[in-house]
This record gives C-alpha cells, sequence and structure tokens, in this order.
C-alpha cells in the first residue's frame, strides 16, 4: 500500500490511511475465515503497489503496510509489485525479519504494475481453483482502466482506490482540459467522461464560446462505479475519503471478478458491514 512512488519516506497520514488499513484488515480476517472452509482452493493476493511495508503517518508514527497485514494470513502465495527498487528491497528485509517462515511462498516483482499484472492474470487463469484479492491502490494516476479490465480472466475480489485527484485534474471548464485530456483517458478508458462529468452552462464567453462546467464530485463518484458495474456486472460497494477540509481524496471501489450472484453478494455484504462498523465506532469516538 505504500504506494508505487519515487518519493522518499513519503508521508501519507491522516484518519484515511489507518482507515484504509482497517478495511483491508478486516476483509482478510473474512476472507480467510471462509476459505479456510475451502480445502479446494488456492488463495493468493496481489497487492500491486506494495511499497516498503511501513508507511510514516503525518504524527510521525508508522504503520504497517498491507502487504504485512496480508502475511498475518495464510494465503497460498503472495504477489508483492513495487516500481521502486529500493522500497522492494526494504519490503523483503521486513519479511525476511518478520514472516521468514512465509518468504517462500512471496513474489517480489519491481516493476510497473501495468505491465505486471496482466503476467500474473494469465498464470491465475489457467487454475479454476484460484481464488484471491487484489489490492489497487496507486500513488496518483499509475494504474491504467484497461488493466483492470484484464481482471475479469481471474476469480479475484477487487479492492481499487481511485484517485480522486482526478477531479482536481477537471478544470472547471471543458475547454481548459487539454492538458490533462489524454492521462484521463487512460485513468477512466473511455473518451466519453467530459461528456458524463461537464454540463452546458447557460453562459458563453467573451468570444462567444459555450462554456461547459464541471459537474458536482458526486457525478465523478457515480460515473466512476457505473463503469465498473458495466466492466463486471453489478454496482460495486464504495466509499468516499476526504480529508479534513472535506476534499474527496479516494473513492474505494470493492467487487469481485466472480459471476456468481452468491459470490457477489457476499462481498457486498462483507464490504457494507465493514464500512458500517467503521461509521458506528467513529460515532463512538474513533476507528477501533
Amino acid at each position: 500500500m505504500n504506494k508505487q512512488t519515487k518519493k522518499a519516506n513519503s508521508i501519507f497520514g491522516g484518519d484515511w490511511t489507518t482507515e484504509k488499513l482497517e478495511i483491508i484488515e478486516k476483509y482478510f480476517k473474512a476472507f480467510a475465515t471462509i476459505m479456510n472452509n475451502q480445502s479446494w482452493a488456492k488463495t493468493v493476493y496481489i497487492d500491486a503497489f506494495a511499497g516498503s511495508g511501513e508507511i510514516k503517518l503525518t504524527n510521525t508514527s508508522i504503520a504497517t503496510g498491507s502487504p504485512l497485514i496480508a502475511l498475518q494470513y495464510d494465503f497460498s502465495k503472495y504477489y508483492f509489485i513495487e516500481d521502486d527498487k529500493k522500497k522492494l528491497e526494504s519490503l523483503e528485509k521486513l519479511i525476511e525479519a518478520q514472516y521468514l517462515q512465509k518468504k517462500s511462498k512471496v513474489v517480489f516483482i519491481n516493476g510497473d504494475c501495468n505491465k505486471e499484472l496482466p503476467k500474473i492474470f494469465n498464470e491465475l487463469s489457467k487454475d479454476n481453483s484460484t481464488r484471491g484479492v487484489l489490492f489497487l491502490d496507486p500513488f496518483a494516476l499509475e494504474l491504467k482502466w484497461n488493466t483492470i479490465e484484464q481482471a475479469k480472466k481471474t476469480t479475484l475480489d477487487i479492492f481499487y482506490w481511485f484517485p480522486m485527484m482526478a477531479n482536481r485534474l477537471m478544470f472547471k471548464d471543458k475547454n481548459k482540459n487539454d492538458a490533462f485530456r489524454d492521462k484521463l483517458n487512460i485513468l477512466f478508458g473511455k473518451e466519453d467522461w467530459e461528456e458524463k462529468l461537464y454540463k452546458e452552462s447557460q453562459q458563453i464567453n467573451m468570444f462567444g464560446d459555450v462554456i461547459y462546467d464541471k459537474q458536482p464530485v458526486e457525478q465523478l463518484v457515480k460515473y466512476i462505479a457505473d463503469r465498473l458495474k458495466i466492466l463486471f456486472g453489478y454496482q460495486p460497494s464504495i466509499r468516499l475519503f476526504k480529508n479534513s477540509k472535506g476534499s474527496p481524496l479516494f473513492l474505494l471501489c470493492v467487487i469481485t471478478t466472480n459471476d456468481s450472484e452468491p459470490a457477489r453478494n457476499l462481498v457486498k455484504k462483507l464490504a457494507n458491514e465493514i464500512f458500517s462498523k467503521l461509521d458506528r465506532n467513529k460515532i463512538e469516538g474513533g476507528i477501533k
């Protein structure tokens, strides 16, 4: 989870980081409990932006990253992808120190997840008994939509933290989007986002051109959820994360590639129960 980025010692602090880790750990626990009763299944965990295994928070404390949390649970195999070689080496050292008995089950991959994930998906697709969890937590706009599309050939529960910084890259006036249009096309996997996320204004500019105003952020949330629904055949469970000032940071989308109705309902039930529990704990005075 400690992001695939060239920035050394990046700080990701804030309540959302703790909440992210809380969510994935609770899901690991539920997933492990369910799969322990499925002796026929091989289980995998894939972390596409594995990082160093530790996350520095804004309060100077250090949180355990998603790879080390995953290693607390018994998967048949773990894939840790990280573009930053030094971070991957740090992760490997932590695993040797804390989970040496499981290191033989770990595949460390130094590279771009958009190139490496399709290889893993192809490998997993050859075995119908494989089930797993795919954790997609990009630092910025690194993850391409067509990479997510290729996960369809597997049977994985996906946690996709869509970067809401995309909203900041979209200008209020559509006519000014030229600088980031290509990047956003790759992120969204389609070129219809301007049509969906902008609305013709009642006003025109001084040159007589029509102005297209950006829709509220809720429209972007709906657009991403609808794109995933079209891709995987049902509505994902979603949760929007905001910073202390109320600005959107990430949109967590939980969905499974499994086309079984009971499997889809189970993933949705687990995700929604975790979200509800976090909300209750916040009301009671903090995440527990």
